[in-house]
């Protein structure tokens, strides 16, 4: 786990114990109210998964589009997306579980999951997304199944980490509408 992964954990397991109302909770955030620590807390965790690779700006970006659209954007679209990207893994390993696999079936697959992943700035997915097209373009079912085991490990840390995003989110978006 890089430095600043670290840190967030460390910062966020910290904010667990805040609770509406509390003004402080360390010196290093002294003179921050309880919203204003937790939106510091999410854009750090944003630029530790940015470090980790696992996003890339266009996260930020898209997090950002929240303001314009209302504050429960990112809590209606992230479980949607993790949904509708199982939904499309499931839809690849059965793909691949065939004796005779439908190789265009599965680059549209392929297309479908990278463009989700790949507007809300998924990069690492994305990446593995254009691998598995490419091997269902060389119609190469054991590469086909290695990239897909590959997409597979890259989503499990996403999802991981877009879940622990959320909770914060949700924190943030509680403590705004509660008027802490």
């Amino acid at each position: 786990m890089h430095s600043s992964s670290l840190r967030f954990f460390l910062s966020l397991n910290l904010s667990l114990l805040l609770f509406c109302g509390a003004s402080f909770f360390s010196s290093a955030m002294a003179g921050l109210t309880a919203l204003e620590a937790l939106t510091e807390q999410l854009y750090d965790f944003i630029q530790s998964m940015e470090d980790d690779g696992i996003v890339d700006y266009h996260f930020k970006d898209c997090y950002n589009m929240k303001e314009a659209n209302g504050p429960f954007l990112f809590i209606e679209l992230i479980p949607t997306y993790i949904s509708d990207s199982e939904t499309t893994l499931e839809e690849m390993t059965a793909e691949l579980d065939q004796p005779l696999v439908k190789f265009k079936h599965l680059e549209q697959l392929c297309t479908r999951l990278k463009g989700g992943t790949a507007c809300i700035g998924a990069c690492r997915v994305a990446t593995s997304c254009g691998e598995l097209r490419r091997a269902a373009i060389a119609k190469n079912k054991d590469n086909c199944l290695l990239r897909l085991e590959m997409i597979k490990g890259d989503f499990s840390i996403l999802r991981n980490r877009l879940e622990a995003f959320l909770e914060l989110e949700r924190r943030i978006v509680t403590n705004d509408y509660q008027g802490c």
